[in-house]
């Protein structure tokens, strides 16, 4: 089964779970742990450890492996809305 379709599986089982290619930004918890991340957004781009995701921050270069619960979904930016943007 290829991945986009087991990532709309999962998406579908749980509409709050974050995946490859969802637009992310740090949560509440995240910034008050990790306040210099500030308002960055960015793209994930993979799995870390089990509970952290490989997260490319529209303003870094390199990728940083962050905790799930630090993160949240950008509002209204699905995987396609960041396809788009990534190929602007």
């Amino acid at each position: 089964m290829p991945r986009s379709m087991i990532h709309e599986l999962d998406r579908e089982l749980d509409p709050d779970r974050l995946t490859y290619g969802d637009r992310v930004r740090m949560s509440p918890l995240g910034l008050q742990r990790h306040p210099s991340y500030g308002l960055r957004e960015g793209v994930i781009v993979g799995m870390g450890s089990p509970n952290s995701m490989r997260v490319k921050f529209d303003d870094r270069i390199t990728v940083q492996a962050i905790h799930r619960d630090y993160l949240e979904r950008v509002a209204g930016a699905g995987p396609e809305q960041s396809r788009a943007r990534r190929a602007s």
